[in-house]
């Protein structure tokens, strides 16, 4: 079992989202706490030593997997426009 930690700004933005959208997002969370990330459409982002996202239709979870310390943090909940997003937010 793995351990959730947000970050403030990623935190936030759950907390605005429509509801339907944080229960999709809330069950996915759920799922990767467990331990289950094939349920899910998972990716390593390139140029990231721990990064992933995790896509829920339109909407893109960047988290970072700790696998060893059994941690993951989610950095950043955004809605994909581009490419070029996941670059903007990494770190």
């Amino acid at each position: 079992m793995f351990k959730l930690f947000f970050r403030a700004k990623a935190f936030k933005i759950l907390e605005k989202l429509e509801r339907a959208y944080q229960l999709k997002i809330n069950s996915a969370l759920n799922d990767l706490r467990l331990g289950k990330f094939t349920s899910w459409d998972i990716e390593k982002v390139q140029g990231t030593k721990y990064g992933h996202r995790l896509r829920i239709g339109r909407w893109r979870v960047f988290f970072d997997l700790f696998a060893k310390e059994k941690r993951i943090e989610i950095v950043d909940i955004f809605l994909k426009k581009g490419k070029e997003d996941y670059h903007k937010r990494l770190g």
